[in-house]
């Protein structure tokens, strides 16, 4: 009798330069990926210059965000912020806190407000980026830094369903604070921060108050004048 040997596999979604390719991979090979996953890695090869990623390998929202890698340093990734909630509440930043049932609540001083799939998914998108991205930051941001400037960051979003606020793209607040913004749009896309982006914030950054890249400084040099956020 002939036997036929059969290997199981899964259609899977590819990040390539902003779009989606499907392919196929052995489920094994995929079930391994999706139980190693982490923070660190769960965008595996994924463009960071692309319009959309995929997260549906990361971990579920921390409650509050997890400080980042930067070189031997750590970086304070801030907190959650939205620009106004559904009931219509401005600039509330807090925690993410998981009921036994229904949607996710920010909790903030002196409330809370529910915020839907559309809004965790769109500030997992940004979250996760960002780390993958300060595993080998722009020149440009790790001069800022060095510099005493703009040392950590607030997981800001813009929910147009709610009502516009000032922040659109990426932002300084003061000297010490990049407010890492995500855009939910009227119709529930989500517009997340680029490496490209984040490097040309970073440079005007530096050209606004006159400083230039200094090409011996490496991320996670320890300097003086780079506090670790908080």
């Amino acid at each position: 009798m002939q036997r036929f040997s059969f290997e199981a596999t899964v259609l899977v979604l590819v990040g390539v330069s902003g779009c989606s390719v499907a392919r196929t991979e052995p489920l094994a090979i995929v079930s391994q990926r999706v139980a190693a996953a982490t923070a660190e890695d769960c965008l595996g090869d994924q463009d960071l210059d692309g319009a959309d990623i995929d997260v549906g390998l990361c971990p579920a929202l921390p409650t509050l965000p997890d400080d980042a890698p930067l070189g031997s340093e750590k970086v304070s990734l801030g907190a959650w912020e939205i620009g106004t909630t559904a009931d219509g509440d401005t600039y509330k930043y807090g925690s993410l806190v998981t009921p036994d049932a229904g949607p996710r609540v920010l909790e903030f001083e002196g409330g809370s407000a529910a915020v839907n799939e559309g809004n965790t998914t769109c500030w997992a998108k940004g979250y996760y980026r960002l780390r993958k991205i300060l595993q080998n930051p722009p020149r440009a941001y790790v001069a800022l830094r060095a510099a005493g400037f703009q040392f950590r960051f607030f997981q800001f979003q813009t929910d147009l369903r709610n009502g516009p606020t000032g922040y659109l793209k990426i932002s300084s607040y003061r000297d010490h604070l990049v407010k890492w913004v995500t855009v939910v749009g009227a119709t529930g896309e989500c517009k997340q921060p680029t490496l490209s982006e984040f490097r040309d914030y970073a440079s005007s950054e530096l050209a606004r108050r006159g400083l230039l890249v200094d090409a011996n400084v490496d991320a996670g040099t320890p300097t003086d004048a780079s506090p670790d956020g908080g």
